[in-house]
Order: C-alpha cells, then sequence, then structure tokens
C-alpha cells in the first residue's frame, strides 16, 4: 500500500512540475519521500523544484546532503555534475560525470554536458569527439550541430564545420545561428562574397546576431 502511495505522490508531482506549479510539485515529491527516503526519481525532481523555486546554489547543496545518504546513487552525481556545468563550473562538473559513471550511471547520457563542458573550458580538441557522440543519438539538436561546427571553426576545420551547418539548415531553414557561423567558414576558407551573403540571411532571420554585426561591418568597403 505504502509502495503504491508513494508512486502516486510522485506522478502527481510529475504532472504539477510539468504544469510549472514547483512548489505543489515538491510538497508532493516530499510527501513521496517521507515513505521511502531513498526514492531516487523523487531526489531528482525535488532538486528541480529546489532549482526553480530557489537557487541553482540550493539545489546543489541539497543533492550533496543526497549524495552523503546514498553514495550509490550515480544518478545524483550526474546531476550534480550538471549544476556544476550550468554554474560554469566546467572542470568539476566532468569529474562528477566521471564518479557517475563509477556508480553505474550510463555513460551516453552524459556526452551532452561533456561536449559542452570542453567548449566552455575552450578545448574544442576534446569537445567535438563528444559533441559527435552525443549527436549519433540526438541527430536532430540543432544546437549541438551549430557549437560543433563552431569548434571546428576555431580550429580552421571550415569545410567540415560546413557540413555541420548544412545539416542544421536542413532541420531549420529559419534559424539564423547556422547562418551566421557558416559566414565564419567562408571567411576562413577566403570567400569574401559568400560570407558576407551568409551573414545577411543571418541578420534577416535575427537583426540582432552581433556575431554577423561585427563581421558585416568589418567586411563591409569603406
Amino acid at each position: 500500500m505504502k509502495n503504491q502511495r508513494k508512486w502516486d505522490y510522485f506522478d502527481q508531482g510529475l504532472d504539477l512540475f510539468d504544469e510549472e506549479k514547483y512548489q505543489e510539485a515538491q510538497e508532493l515529491f516530499e510527501k513521496a519521500l517521507k515513505i521511502d527516503p531513498g526514492l531516487e526519481n523523487a531526489i531528482a525532481y525535488k532538486s528541480f523544484t529546489i532549482t526553480e523555486l530557489e537557487s541553482l546554489e540550493a539545489s546543489l547543496e541539497y543533492l550533496e546532503s543526497q549524495i552523503e545518504l546514498f553514495p550509490d546513487y550515480g544518478s545524483l552525481y550526474y546531476l550534480k555534475g550538471n549544476l556544476l556545468s550550468d554554474l560554469e563550473h566546467y572542470q568539476e562538473s566532468n569529474e562528477y560525470f566521471d564518479l557517475a559513471l563509477e556508480n553505474g550511471f550510463e555513460e551516453e547520457v552524459t556526452y551532452y554536458g561533456r561536449a559542452y563542458n570542453y567548449l566552455g573550458l575552450g578545448d574544442c580538441e576534446k569537445a567535438i569527439p563528444f559533441f559527435e557522440k552525443h549527436l549519433k543519438t540526438y541527430v536532430d539538436d540543432i544546437q549541438s550541430w551549430c557549437q560543433m561546427g563552431n569548434c571546428l571553426n576555431s580550429l580552421s576545420k571550415f569545410r567540415e564545420a560546413l557540413k555541420c551547418y548544412k545539416k542544421a539548415i536542413e532541420m531549420d531553414p529559419d534559424y539564423y545561428l547556422p547562418y551566421s557561423y557558416q559566414g565564419d567558414s567562408w571567411q576562413g576558407l577566403g570567400e569574401r562574397e559568400k560570407a558576407i551573403n551568409c551573414y545577411k540571411k543571418a541578420l534577416e532571420l535575427n537583426p540582432g546576431d552581433e556575431n554577423a554585426i561585427v563581421n558585416m561591418e568589418r567586411l563591409s568597403p569603406k
């Protein structure tokens, strides 16, 4: 009976969370945790509500307390890794992804976080393989195609970057970012007119695109 009740509370809390009723959702997750303090899903979602209602730091503190209680829960290390990434503690975040794996967490789920951590650290050589692994499963992630292309641009692999932007544009021809980064690739290849056309397209779709604005000013005749 109690086992069913805890899941009823959790499911009701999940519905409220999806409706962005975070306080009510948190109360239900806490009811589930009173019945079973080790209910992993409820711990995770309580941390999400704390983020929404308080702060990333408060959620981090809560997760640290739960890791002390349940050091074998790989998901808690993963969640802490995500919070550290959001707080721009990229290296420490990757260390917690490693701890998640050591405690049985699924490696594939960490690819996205690792890719963006290495991007945040400015280490594109390490970021690219994780973007590639992530995109094998989440092939429709336009933002990651754009950021992997951005990494390739930074390594002067301009033609490889253009392939990334082509995929992104095929998925959403009205998204400005791949055109903007595409302009950077064409600049790297010495194709000034092609670069200008890409920046123009980016600005048609998003007049506030700073990358396109700066480069158009630089490339336009004085």
